[in-house]
C-alpha cells in the first residue's frame, strides 16, 4: 500500500465521521467526490472530501494545494445556494469546458486534470414540541408533512397517535434536551403549564432560531421568571428569544386551527432565518474585539462569543442569542431608535 492509499483511507474514514457528526448537529455541509482524472494526480475516482461551511476540507481529492483553493470556494458556495456543481481544472481550461462543468485552470506544476461533484447536504431542521398536549399533538402530526426531524417531548405519555419517525423523549431537563435536538432548532412550548419553563430554557440553551410558546400573558411572565432562573440568566433576555402568543393571526380556536397557525410561522421564521444567512448574518464576526451593547435587550455580548451578528445599514450588531437577532431583524429601526433617546 502506498503513502497515497494510506492517507486515502485514513481521510475515507475521518470524514464519514465528520459527516456523521456534523448531521448530528444539524450543521450544513458539501460532499465533494472524484468523478474524472487525469494524470499525473494521486486521486482516483471516487475519492471525497467533505467541506464545512468555514471552507475547510476534510477527506481525499488530491493533494494539490491550487485544486483544493478552488474545491473550498466553490463547496461554500453550494452550501449558501444549496446548488450542486461539476467542476473541471486543467491546464487548458477549454478542454474540460461543456455545457454543466465550470472550468477553472490547473495552476499546479504537476499539471494533471481532475473532474469533482460537488453535493451540498443540508440536514433538516430539528422541530422541538414540548408537551403531550392536544396542540402540541396536532402540531406533531402537521409538521410530518413537511421536511423537518420532529421531536415531542412528552414525559406523562400522553402524546399518542403520533407520525412514524417522531421521536418521543420523557426528559424534562434543558440541558439534555438541547444536546438532543443539537444547534439551533425550532421550539414550539405547548405543555399548558406542565414544564413549559423548562422547555423554554431547553431553547435558549440549544440557541433556537425561534421559541414559540403558547400561554396567557400572565403565565408567560411566569414562565420567563422561571426559566431565567434556570439559566441563570437576565429574565429581559430570556423574553427576548420568546415569541408569545405563538402562531399567526388566523383567528384559531380548535387545537388543530392553532397548530396549523403556529406551523406558518415556524415556516416563515425558517424561510427567513436562510434569507438571512444568504445576506450574510454569521454566527460570530471575527474581526470585532471590543464588547458590544445587544440592541434588543442591553445586555453586554463579547462579538467573538456571540450567538448572531446581524448587518445593517454597514454596520454589524451582535446579539446574545438568535431571539434578540429574529427580533431585530424584523424592526432593526425602532431598537435603534429607542438606543438613541436613552438617557446618558
Amino acid at each position: 500500500m502506498t503513502q497515497d492509499d494510506t492517507r486515502r483511507d485514513e481521510s475515507s474514514d475521518d470524514g464519514a465521521a465528520l459527516e456523521r457528526a456534523l448531521a448530528e448537529r444539524g450543521e450544513a455541509y458539501a460532499r465533494v467526490t472524484v468523478v474524472r482524472r487525469e494524470p499525473p494526480v494521486s486521486a482516483n475516482v471516487g475519492d471525497r472530501a467533505v467541506v464545512t461551511r468555514s471552507g475547510e476540507i476534510h477527506g481525499w481529492i488530491g493533494g494539490m494545494s491550487c485544486a483544493q483553493s478552488i474545491v473550498s470556494e466553490q463547496a461554500t458556495a453550494a452550501i449558501e445556494d444549496g446548488e450542486p456543481r461539476l467542476l473541471g481544472i486543467a491546464p487548458d481550461p477549454d478542454t474540460v469546458d461543456r455545457p454543466g462543468v465550470s472550468a477553472f485552470p490547473m495552476q499546479c506544476h504537476s499539471e494533471g486534470v481532475l473532474e469533482l461533484f460537488v453535493e451540498p447536504v443540508t440536514p433538516a431542521p430539528e422541530l422541538l414540541v414540548v408537551g403531550g398536549s392536544p396542540i402540541a399533538r396536532s402540531l406533531a402530526r402537521l409538521a410530518a408533512e413537511l421536511p423537518v426531524d420532529v421531536t415531542v417531548v412528552d414525559p406523562d405519555g400522553s402524546a399518542d397517535a403520533l407520525p412514524a419517525g417522531t421521536t418521543v423523549t420523557a426528559t424534562t431537563d434543558p440541558e439534555d434536551l438541547a444536546a438532543e435536538v443539537g444547534t439551533a432548532p425550532l421550539v414550539v412550548v405547548a405543555s399548558m403549564g406542565g414544564y413549559d419553563a423548562r422547555g423554554v430554557a431547553a431553547g435558549v440553551h440549544a440557541d433556537a432560531g425561534y421559541i414559540g410558546l403558547v400561554a396567557s400573558d400572565t403565565r408567560c411572565a411566569e414562565v420567563i421568571e422561571r426559566a431565567a432562573g434556570l439559566l441563570d440568566r437576565d429574565p429581559d433576555a430570556v423574553e427576548a428569544a420568546v415569541t408569545n402568543p405563538a402562531g399567526v393571526d388566523i383567528t384559531a380556536h380548535t387545537p388543530p386551527e392553532i397548530a396549523a397557525s403556529i406551523l406558518a410561522e415556524v415556516v416563515d421564521v425558517r424561510a427567513r432565518a436562510v434569507g438571512a444567512d444568504a445576506e450574510g448574518e454569521t454566527d460570530v464576526a471575527p474581526d470585532a474585539d471590543a464588547d458590544a451593547t445587544d440592541p434588543v435587550c442591553g445586555m453586554t455580548v463579547t462579538p467573538d462569543e456571540a450567538a448572531a451578528s446581524v448587518q445593517h445599514d454597514d454596520e454589524t450588531y451582535h446579539f446574545c442569542c438568535r431571539g434578540c437577532a429574529d427580533s431585530f431583524r424584523a424592526d432593526p429601526t425602532a431598537y435603534l431608535e429607542e438606543e438613541s433617546t436613552a438617557p446618558a
